[in-house]
C-alpha cells in the first residue's frame, strides 16, 4: 500500500473517515479503539490494545494454563500475540479467522480426530497442529482477544481444557480497563 498519504476532508464534527485499505491493513473495525495523541504537528493514531492492562497477571495466567492442559498456550489481544509459554510465538500476528473469532466472541474448538477443517493460526509461518481451541477474551460486549492452546497429535487438549480457559478468560476480563 502507498504511504505517502491520503487527503480526507474534516467534516462539521470534526470527523474523518479512515481509508478501507488501511483499516483492512490495520485490523481495524467498528468499534475498534485508537489512541490519538500529537507528535511535531502531527496527528498519530495508534491501535490501543486493553489487554496491555493484564501485564502483570498474564505470564502467571499463562504458565498456570501450559501446566493444566500440558499444550502451547498464548495470550493475544484482537491481533497478534501478546504472551506465550512458547516465546517464539510473541508478536505473531493472528490470521483473519482467528482475529473474526476474538471479534465475535466465537470459541472455537478444533480436533484433526474429529474431522474438523482446522485454521490457520498465525498470517504466516503457520504449523500444522492437531488440536485447536480459541477461547475469546470480551469485556462490555467487545472481543478484546483470547486465549489460545494449541496442541500436536500426542498431546491433544481435553475438554476441561476448554472450562480452564473460559474459567480464566472471565478472570481476565475483570481486570482490562
Amino acid at each position: 500500500m502507498d504511504n505517502s498519504g491520503i487527503i480526507r476532508r474534516v467534516d462539521e464534527l470534526g470527523r474523518i473517515v479512515l481509508p478501507r485499505e488501511m483499516r483492512k491493513l490495520m485490523n481495524i473495525r467498528d468499534g475498534s479503539r485508537l489512541i490519538i495523541s500529537l507528535e511535531n504537528d502531527k496527528f498519530i493514531l495508534t491501535k490501543h490494545s486493553s489487554m496491555n492492562t493484564l501485564v502483570q497477571y498474564a505470564d502467571l495466567v499463562v504458565k498456570a494454563i501450559s501446566i493444566s492442559v500440558e499444550n502451547e498456550v498464548l495470550l493475544c489481544d484482537n491481533d497478534k500475540v501478546l504472551f506465550s509459554n512458547k516465546k517464539r510465538h510473541i508478536d505473531k500476528k493472528l490470521s483473519k479467522p482467528v482475529c473474526d473469532a476474538i471479534y465475535k466472541k466465537d470459541t472455537i474448538i478444533k480436533r484433526v480426530s474429529d474431522a474438523s477443517e482446522m485454521i490457520p493460526i498465525f498470517v504466516e509461518n503457520n504449523e500444522d497442529y492437531a488440536c485447536e481451541l480459541i477461547v475469546p477474551i470480551s469485556k462490555d460486549g467487545d472481543g478484546l482477544g483470547a486465549i489460545i492452546i494449541l496442541a500436536t497429535d500426542d498431546k491433544c487438549f481435553k475438554d476441561d481444557a476448554i472450562k480452564v480457559c473460559k474459567s480464566f478468560a472471565n478472570f481476565l476480563s475483570e481486570f482490562i480497563v
